[in-house]
């Protein structure tokens, strides 16, 4: 493990970004600036930091919230560098700072900076994406932001409908077919370009049809799984995986009384786990084996939705199982049928 010496905290905002600077000799002392959100502005947090003695080295580490497209431009300058960086999720260092009254950004920067420095044996440095993820993850979020678009768009026009009022929706309707029209040719171009970037890359191309071969996984899901994994290699099992996806079940108790069902966390990535469920209904309706499971679960007097979930959480370790094997799934059902 790296020893460090001096800790950075960063709260980055659209047009500025806050640093927090603290030494492991003094922790109880901090230093703060406030910056432009640019390149004027990064290079003039390397000169505040020269005035302090301090260079960018092995030594030091910068702590930063992840705070999306925002951190992009900081992270790049600072992988130039050489720097030592650890993009941390925002809730995970709220819960560790205890109870709070009131906040801005130059004391959230202060409290980055603490975290970094309590928690320094955990410290998780950031590396770059791959390029190719990299691309693939903008064209999927751009894809999912034209299909809101749409339903934004016709969702309220059928519920209009619906309800009676067919010759107002019918005259919305024709007032925003234009838009819809070209929102569905930008939709059918950017699923065009997902499709040649996969063809473009053998390894992601590889996973993504080991991931499809498991009954009920569509291409989509297999693609936003390989995305959001970093290609598998920000988990280091399936368990982890499934609790990332919001389907493994948590038990909750309090002493000798207080008993809770187990439940799945909040805290989760809901796009995934929204297409895990439908994954897990497409299963449902063509994977025998499966089907099977959920009618004999649902026999023993078992929730219908909590046995879904578990389908969801099957589901995952095979995802999971034929990456890592670099194999088709072959079912159970198939190998005994095939007996």
């Amino acid at each position: 493990m790296k020893e460090f010496k001096t800790f950075i905290g960063i709260d980055i905002s659209k047009k500025t970004f806050d640093v927090a600077l603290m030494q492991n000799s003094n922790c109880t002392s901090h230093v703060h600036q406030c910056f432009e959100q640019s390149m004027k502005g990064y290079t003039a947090f390397i000169d505040w930091l020269k005035g302090y003695g301090i260079i960018i080295d092995d030594s030091v580490l910068i702590c930063m919230e992840h705070t999306g497209i925002y951190i992009h431009g900081l992270i790049e300058f600072l992988v130039r560098h050489n720097a030592n960086i650890w993009v941390e999720m925002a809730l995970r260092i709220k819960k560790t700072l205890g109870l709070q009254r009131g906040t801005n950004d130059k004391l959230a920067s202060i409290c980055i900076a603490t975290y970094a420095y309590r928690y320094q044996e955990q410290a998780r440095l950031w590396k770059p994406m791959n390029t190719s993820i990299e691309q693939l993850r903008h064209l999927i979020a751009q894809r999912d932001r034209i299909i809101l678009s749409l339903q934004q768009l016709t969702v309220p026009l059928n519920e209009l409908a619906s309800c009676g009022d067919a010759s107002n929706a019918k005259s919305l309707q024709k007032l925003q077919q234009k838009a819809i029209n070209g929102l569905k040719s930008s939709l059918q171009n950017i699923e065009a370009a997902i499709d040649i970037h996969i063809q473009k890359d053998e390894e992601i191309q590889n996973a993504i049809n080991k991931m499809s071969s498991v009954k009920g996984v569509g291409k989509q899901t297999a693609v936003s799984i390989y995305v959001y994994t970093q290609g598998f290699t920000a988990f280091e099992n399936a368990k982890q995986l499934a609790c990332y996806c919001g389907v493994v079940p948590f038990n909750k108790s309090s002493g000798t009384s207080v008993r809770f069902k187990p439940s799945v966390s909040p805290f989760a990535n809901h796009k995934l786990k929204r297409l895990l469920h439908l994954c897990a209904l497409a299963a449902l309706q063509w994977d025998a084996e499966i089907k099977a499971y959920y009618s004999r679960k649902v026999a023993e007097g078992k929730n219908k939705m909590s046995v879904i979930n578990a389908i969801r959480n099957k589901l995952v370790h095979r995802i999971f199982a034929v990456v890592r094997d670099d194999r088709m799934y072959v079912s159970n059902y198939e190998c005994a049928v095939n007996k």
